[in-house]
């Protein structure tokens, strides 16, 4: 007699949900229904629906997760992901002068080569320089040093999606578009489904939340009504230019360069000829009348030009300048705000819920979720089956934030952002520097502010 299938209900359609279902269907436990608010998935709107996302395979200060990384790739080079890693190698870079960006590319080093990587080490700006192919102008990289790790590169995130949302249809599991929940089903504590906007409950033994940088939102809404740690969404600043074929060619062969101090990155050209840039750091906040952050993005009314603050955009540019100075006067080809859903520490919340019985939460990706697309769904499946991984049960817990923040004294001392000083924390799972701010229309870039003319403005 074969074993009833757990049903489980999976809100949100991207990394994490995808990921998941992925590793639910394939253990043939269990049934899926995904339901995404948007209309039209991969969402146009979500983080991971973008042109391409760094694949860091062992540079973190963290060894598990370093080691975790490293996994990752592998399974990016699996044929079912379909081409969409590529590996370009990634640069790894912090100024002698920024302690914590130091400390952090210094461990990540040493994981990397206990990992059996084969880095090579760049402790001068002309070591730095000689890694590229001399017929490519590069600028003095700020006086930064660090390494070059040969592993990792990119992926075509947006497609990497797509190619998920393929497989979970292909085993089996239900995605449903356009379904926007706005409530729990209830009986005491027990979850026993959600209620969509049109009133439609979608019953479930089990409920997944993973709705990304939407997640504080949706558990916020009356009928959900579901406390968080504190998780919220940020808005981080992206640039895209595009090449001439000429250019294409010429910088194809480049890694990822990634400054672990100011959080600037930018990626080799994409197949049209298409290199973005983007900021890692503190980002911006939307609060609405509740007090809660919420996505500002293309498919909000007033936000389809998916502008970024102008002071972010300088950033962006001079940044160039410190590494491709022959790029830096081209146009901006367009701009965009890439909503993260913040830890306070940067690890992420994969828990159940201490209120609920059968409400999982996966969230808190806090801008390092992406690379870990093919293997996190593995251990968020681990969580709900009540057998964590031991190095990630206690970090990626529901109480995690306040009982660090009462061990070390001080949210400052383990925060992976400062919101008081603008500079970078050295606490986190991750590096990222700078002082929030909230987000106003009126400091957004405008179309002429694109164009090179203005850059010196």
């Amino acid at each position: 007699m074969s074993q009833q299938k757990t049903h489980v209900v999976i809100v949100g359609a991207g990394i994490y949900g995808m990921s998941t279902a992925l590793w639910m269907l394939e253990s043939g436990k269990y049934t899926v229904t995904m339901l995404d608010k948007c209309g039209i998935l991969p969402a146009p709107d979500a983080a991971s629906t973008d042109l391409n996302k760094i694949i860091r395979s062992s540079d973190y200060a963290d060894p598990n997760l370093a080691s975790l990384a490293l996994e990752a790739v592998d399974f990016w080079r699996k044929p079912e992901w379909e081409n969409t890693y590529h590996e370009s190698g990634v640069m790894v870079l912090s100024a002698a002068g920024e302690k914590a960006g130091q400390e952090f590319v210094s461990k990540a080093e040493e994981n990397s080569k206990n990992l059996g990587i084969a880095i090579e080490s760049l402790k001068t700006t002309e070591q730095v320089k000689r890694t590229f192919d001399r017929r490519i102008p590069t600028g003095n990289f700020g006086g930064r040093e660090g390494y070059l790790n040969p592993i990792g590169g990119w992926a075509e995130s947006g497609r990497a999606l797509e190619v998920g949302l393929k497989r979970v249809r292909k085993l089996g599991g239900e995605i449903r578009p356009g379904a926007e929940v706005n409530a729990l089903v209830k009986n005491g504590k027990k979850v026993k489904g959600v209620q969509l906007k049109s009133g439609e409950q979608i019953l479930g033994d089990l409920v997944l939340i993973a709705a990304g940088a939407w997640t504080p939102a949706l558990c916020a809404l009356p009928g959900v009504n579901a406390r968080l740690p504190e998780v919220v969404a940020t808005g981080q600043s992206v640039a895209i230019i595009q090449l001439t074929p000429e250019e294409h060619v010429q910088y194809s062969s480049v890694p990822v360069v990634f400054n672990l101090d100011d959080g600037w990155y930018v990626f080799p050209p994409n197949p049209e000829g298409l290199m973005k840039m983007a900021i890692h750091g503190a980002g911006v906040l939307n609060p609405q009348e509740n007090g809660v952050s919420i996505p500002r993005t293309k498919l909000t009314p007033g936000g389809e030009d998916g502008a970024i603050p102008l002071a972010n955009l300088k950033i962006l540019r001079d940044g160039l300048r410190q590494v491709y100075p022959g790029l830096a006067n081209k146009d901006f080809y367009s701009t965009r705000l890439c909503w993260y859903c913040d830890s306070v520490t940067g690890d992420w919340l994969i828990d159940y819920h201490p209120d609920f019985e059968n409400l999982i939460i996966a969230s808190g990706d806090s801008g390092h979720g992406f690379k870990f697309t093919p293997n996190i769904g593995r251990e968020i499946l681990k969580v709900i089956e009540r057998n964590p991984s031991p190095e990630y049960a206690e970090k990626w817990g529901f109480n995690y934030t306040a009982k660090t923040i009462k061990r070390e004294g001080s949210k400052a001392a383990v925060s992976d952002v400062s919101k008081e000083e603008p500079q970078t924390s050295e606490g986190g799972a991750d590096v990222r520097a700078g002082k929030r701010q909230i987000l106003k229309v009126e400091d957004l870039v405008k179309p002429h502010h694109l164009k090179a003319k203005s850059a010196r403005l």
